[in-house]
């Protein structure tokens, strides 16, 4: 399973509850609400616990956090540095 498709899960089960149709891997997850800031803290908890990866505080940025391919884009090319 891919990064992207694994987060994509994750989100939709257990950050966008209520909503009638699926997250896309581009969709803007801050600008449309499916996440705010406690949904960026359960991602930056749930990408240690699923991955063994630690975001660096200076990493938590909306730019990392803008959709799911940019956490999976951001994660693929850090966690194996």
């Amino acid at each position: 399973m891919s990064t992207s498709s694994i987060l994509a899960e994750y989100i939709t089960r257990e950050l966008a509850k209520g909503r009638t149709t699926t997250v896309g891997v581009d969709e803007d997850l801050l600008g449309t609400g499916v996440i705010d800031s406690l949904g960026v803290l359960q991602l930056v908890s749930f990408v240690d616990e699923r991955f063994g990866f630690q975001i660096p505080d200076e990493d938590v940025v909306i730019e990392n956090f803008q959709s799911i391919s940019a956490l999976a884009d951001y994660l693929d090319q850090h966690r194996h540095r």
